[in-house]
C-alpha cells in the first residue's frame, strides 16, 4: 500500500509540472514612469513582480531582499548609478540622448519537485527528489532620451536577453517589433516569443483561435471541437536560425516580451535543469 500510494503522489507531482501554463511562473519586469524622456530630466523605474502585468503594471510588491541588482548602461556604454528610493523605486538622472539599457536580476538558487511538494534546495540536499530547477529571473527595459535610438541594439550582458532591432520610438499600434534572443552572449534559435500588453486578460479561445464565447452567444458550438485552450498572451512567435522574429503590436500601450529557456544543468546529480526567465518592457505610442 506504500508503495502504491507513493506511486500516486509521484504521478501528482509529474502532472503538476508538465501541464502547469508557464504564465502561472513569476516575472521580474521593469517599470520606467517615462519611456521616452528629455535630456536633464529624472525617471522613477519601479520594479514589478508577480503572476501577471496588470493595468497597474504593479502585481505584488517586491521585497528588499528579492533584487540582486538594478544597473543602468547610458547611450555611451558607461554604467550609471540608480538612485534608490525603496526596494520597488529607483531613479535615473538622464544626462544623454540616447538608449539607456536598465537590467534587474533577483537572487538564483534551486527549487525541488518531491512526492510532498515543491521544497526549496537542490536534488543533494533534498529527499525524495523528483526534479530540480536551477533558477534565474532577469529584466531588462530601454528608456529612449531625446528621441535618440542610440545604442539599443547593444548588448546588456544578461544570460538570456532581448535584444530591440526597431527604434522603440517609432513603434505604433499594428506595428511590428524586431528582437534577437541571445543565450550566453549566442543567437537563440527556436525560442518562443511571447508577449502581452498591460492589462491583458487571459481569454478561453478556440483551437483556431476565434473565442469560445463567440459561439455560444449564436448558440451554435463549433463544429469538430468541444474544449478550447486559454490565450495566455496575445502575441506570441519563434526565433529563426539567427535568433531573430518579429512581435505583432496590436495594440498602444505598455507591453512586456517573456522568455523561458531551460537548458540542462550541467551536473545532474545536483540539479535537472537550468530555467532562465526574462522580460523586456516598453511602450507602443
Amino acid at each position: 500500500m506504500k508503495v502504491k500510494h507513493g506511486l500516486v503522489l509521484l504521478c501528482s507531482v509529474l502532472c503538476l509540472m508538465a501541464f502547469c501554463p508557464p504564465v502561472l511562473a513569476h516575472n521580474l519586469w521593469l517599470n520606467p514612469a517615462n519611456y521616452y524622456p528629455e535630456v536633464g530630466s529624472t525617471v522613477d523605474i519601479g520594479i514589478g513582480w508577480g503572476h501577471k502585468y496588470p493595468a497597474g503594471r504593479v502585481d505584488q510588491e517586491v521585497t528588499e531582499d528579492r533584487v540582486a541588482e538594478i544597473i543602468a548602461v547610458d547611450p555611451e556604454g558607461v554604467t550609471v548609478n540608480l538612485a534608490k528610493v525603496s526596494a520597488a523605486l529607483y531613479q535615473l538622472k538622464v544626462e544623454k540622448a540616447g538608449a539607456y539599457l536598465i537590467t534587474a536580476r533577483t537572487k538564483s538558487g534551486f527549487f525541488t519537485m518531491t512526492p510532498e511538494g515543491r521544497k526549496w534546495g537542490d536534488k543533494k540536499s533534498i529527499p525524495n527528489a523528483v526534479k530540480c530547477t536551477n533558477f534565474h529571473l532577469v529584466a531588462k527595459t530601454a528608456i529612449i532620451a531625446g528621441n535618440d535610438a542610440k545604442n539599443l541594439s547593444h548588448p546588456a550582458g544578461q544570460p538570456l536577453e532581448v535584444i530591440p532591432l526597431t527604434p522603440l520610438q517609432d513603434l505604433k499600434a499594428g506595428s511590428k517589433l524586431g528582437v534577437k534572443v541571445l543565450f550566453e552572449g549566442k543567437e537563440l534559435a527556436d525560442m518562443d516569443v511571447k508577449a502581452t500588453y498591460a492589462g491583458f486578460e487571459t481569454e478561453d479561445v478556440a483551437p483556431h483561435g476565434s473565442p469560445k464565447k463567440d459561439h455560444a452567444e449564436k448558440g451554435q458550438p463549433e463544429k469538430g471541437h468541444t474544449h478550447g485552450h486559454a490565450k495566455h498572451f496575445p502575441a506570441e512567435t519563434v526565433t529563426g536560425d539567427q535568433g531573430q522574429a518579429e512581435i505583432s503590436l496590436e495594440k498602444a500601450g505598455y507591453w512586456m516580451i517573456v522568455l523561458s529557456h531551460k537548458p540542462p544543468y550541467p551536473d545532474k546529480e545536483i540539479c535537472d535543469e537550468s530555467m532562465y526567465n526574462t522580460s523586456f518592457t516598453f511602450e507602443v505610442r
